[in-house]
């Protein structure tokens, strides 16, 4: 059985700042989470590196929802400008 401490990604972008956005949603939702390779992204435009967001694997699960449900809401939000 795996450790539940162990750091699983959960998701990867190309800005940092996006991860950190997301990031600070899922502490607010009491996940911790951590934000790995900031540094280096978008470094080489031919193959940039991604930012990663790290969570511990017993928190996997919740944090994969709220991502969802995050996803999901940033589509209707964009959906709901196209009608204006």
């Amino acid at each position: 059985m795996g450790d539940d401490r162990e750091p699983k990604v959960v998701a990867e972008y190309v800005s940092e700042f996006e991860a950190n956005i997301v990031r600070n949603m899922l502490r607010s939702e009491g996940i911790p989470c951590e934000v790995s390779g900031g540094a280096l992204a978008g470094f080489r435009a031919e193959a940039p590196n991604m930012v990663r967001l790290l969570v511990p694997a017993g928190f996997e699960e919740q944090a994969l929802k709220l991502l969802i449900e995050h996803d999901q809401s940033r589509g209707e939000d964009a959906e709901s400008e196209d009608d204006d």
